[in-house]
């Protein structure tokens, strides 16, 4: 395979202040924009009874998954209706609920019992919740990661 030289056209350009603040302008302008069709969209899915997904929102509006991914905002705003991670979080709230109950089935002392078991209950829900708000901002950071390698990626396949 033939390297590539380098032409004056591919050579790396360097922006005035003026562009770079027209560019950051236009990429929050089309944030805004991809936030606003999937709102939209998720807004037309509800009303038409239909599951939310990426395939449904690509039906609806045209957004693949790639660009909200790319979209912190927009992912976000996907997570929270997405039909299938809705179900998983009432699955996993069952779960706990269930182990949480089963748990203690056998009390030490039925005086003290209620009061200590709410108490405990009420602390590790808010362990947990805590726990899966980590978790969420961890796999969010990674998902806004792969995004940004996948643009520089992106750029740089031009050179292969």
């Amino acid at each position: 395979m033939q390297k590539h030289k380098r032409s004056p056209a591919d050579a790396p350009r360097s922006y005035s202040e003026q562009q770079l603040v027209g560019l950051h302008r236009h990429a929050e302008t089309q944030k805004q924009s991809t936030v606003e069709r999937l709102a939209a969209a998720i807004t037309s899915l509800n009303l038409q009874k239909k599951p939310i997904s990426a395939r449904t929102i690509y039906e609806e509006c045209g957004l693949e998954h790639a660009a909200l991914r790319r979209n912190p905002e927009a992912l976000q705003l996907f997570q929270r209706h997405s039909t299938f991670l809705k179900r998983e979080r009432k699955q996993q709230k069952k779960t706990l609920t269930g182990a949480l109950s089963s748990r203690d089935s056998m009390p030490t002392s039925k005086k003290s019992q209620p009061a200590d078991h709410g108490l405990k209950e009420k602390q590790r829900c808010e362990e947990l919740e805590t726990q899966n708000a980590t978790l969420l901002e961890i796999m969010v950071q990674k998902d806004i990661t792969i995004a940004e390698l996948q643009a520089r990626l992106v750029a740089h396949e031009k050179y292969l």
